[in-house]
């Protein structure tokens, strides 16, 4: 079976509707940290991959410092650096910490671990910047609807009664490795998590 490439399941995806999803994400996270970024600042990325989006930032921000940390993934882009983990990254050293599409695939003892480092690593004025997917409501749909397209497969992790309680809002129980899926990933928790620890300014 091929290897598809993350491009391929993003941005490039074969879905259209992923695809301008994945580039609305991508242009809104660019936008986010752009205003939330001083001049000459310093951002991590977070599950950075090949450091496309830490590119992205770097062609609108040349100013800022570029750095990504990802276990599983080899940096792509030369003006990225990276981090082998956050206990490398100076105490109050970073503008903007930044986790797209990461937290859900994390253990809670990780989770703990990240929000530890965030508390850590972040200037006094520093943001954090989380971007998780909605599995919940009608957003559902699509999202089923794209994996079995990825996948070429008729079927689904979520079973029919599963996916109509997703869509009403009701919990679904979660796998017990986060690694591979997002089903019944709930934000609403991982916004109370947070919320114990940071002030949220705003949720898009």
């Amino acid at each position: 079976m091929r290897e598809i490439s993350y491009e391929e399941q993003t941005v490039k995806s074969g879905n259209p509707l992923a695809r301008f999803a994945h580039r609305t994400r991508m242009t809104m996270a660019i936008g986010l940290v752009t205003q939330s970024c001083a001049k000459s600042g310093t951002v991590v990325d977070f599950g950075a991959g090949p450091g496309l989006f830490l590119h992205e930032l770097g062609e609108a921000r040349p100013d800022v410092t570029l750095v990504g940390h990802d276990p599983y993934m080899a940096p792509t882009f030369p003006e990225v650096e990276y981090a082998e983990s956050l206990d490398t990254v100076e105490a109050q050293s970073v503008d903007v910490l930044t986790a797209f599409e990461v937290c859900e695939h994390l253990y809670s003892s990780e989770l703990d671990a990240l929000l530890d480092d965030a508390a850590r690593i972040l200037k006094p004025s520093g943001a954090f910047i989380l971007s998780v997917p909605i599995m919940y409501g009608l957003a559902i749909a699509p999202k089923v609807s794209n994996w079995m397209i990825r996948s070429h497969s008729f079927k689904s992790e979520y079973s029919p009664a599963e996916l109509l309680k997703a869509m009403v809002g009701i919990p679904v129980s979660r796998p017990q490795n986060p690694r591979t899926t997002h089903k019944g990933f709930d934000f609403r928790e991982l916004r109370k998590i947070v919320s114990q620890r940071f002030v949220i300014d705003a949720v898009h």
